[in-house]
């Protein structure tokens, strides 16, 4: 149960030099009070904005009623260790873990909560049917498209959209598990680490409209090794698995 003795949930979103989105980002929010049933917190992860994003957000909060917390990263920056950091200061039921930059609808969040009987987690998918992506130069549709089938095809994984930023969980899934935030892809390792039973809702992809997208060469190089290591981890505890009738791992037959 969440702090207020029923069902909570964190809505974890990772800043930097987001001072034009947040305002339009916390009236969406004001707006959601209206049509979500459980109570609910954002939990601001910033990376020492230097545009006054975590003030702006702070009065934001205040003036429309908003529940914030803000936790400050000075020494560290990135979007998945920014995520990381967040999902180890959550104590709710549920966490939802989106961008600030307004591609992720606010409105859509009641709908993976209500999503979530009998499964594990909810992804907003771009790639599931009903699903699009809006204004993006094809260049960017490419990579995504490659990174999309990189993570399905090599590590095994059914999610039509395991790179999406924009998901919910159980917290108790999380438990005990190590994710690292390496690749900013959180949820691909949760999808492989734990294979959990996810469901995918369909939603409109909007590019941001303010600010700088964080996608560039290293974000690329950073995502493969992600995918290397994970292919080589989950292929390790495959050969570790007791086979059927007792039998070693022909690899491992002496």
């Amino acid at each position: 149960m969440g702090r207020d003795g029923g069902p909570f949930l964190s809505i974890i979103i990772p800043t930097y030099a987001e001072r034009a989105n947040i305002e339009p980002l916390f009236l969406e929010f004001a707006q959601l009070k209206e049509s979500l049933s459980i109570p609910f917190e954002l939990l601001i992860v910033d990376d020492g904005s230097p545009d006054g994003t975590r003030e702006i957000a702070i009065c934001l909060g205040r003036e429309y009623g908003l529940r914030v917390r803000i936790h400050l990263r000075e020494e560290s920056r990135g979007l998945g260790t920014a995520i990381v950091a967040g999902l180890g200061l959550c104590d709710s039921d549920l966490v939802c873990v989106m961008d600030a930059d307004l591609s992720h609808p606010v409105a859509l969040v009641p709908s993976l909560v209500d999503s979530l009987d009998g499964v594990d987690g909810v992804v907003a998918s771009r790639y599931a049917v009903g699903g699009r992506i809006e204004a993006w130069p094809l260049n960017r549709r490419l990579v995504s498209l490659v990174a999309t089938a990189m993570a399905r095809v090599f590590l095994d994984v059914p999610c039509r959209d395991p790179l999406s930023g924009f998901f919910l969980v159980r917290r108790s899934l999380l438990h005990g598990v190590n994710i690292t935030g390496d690749g900013n892809k959180p949820l691909l390792e949760i999808l492989v680490s734990l294979q959990p039973i996810m469901k995918e809702v369909p939603y409109r992809f909007r590019d941001r409209k303010n600010g700088e997208s964080k996608l560039d060469g290293q974000s690329i190089l950073d995502f493969g090794r992600l995918v290397a290591r994970l292919r080589r981890t989950a292929a390790s505890e495959a050969r570790s698995m007791p086979q059927p009738g007792g039998r070693k791992h022909p690899d491992r037959e002496t």
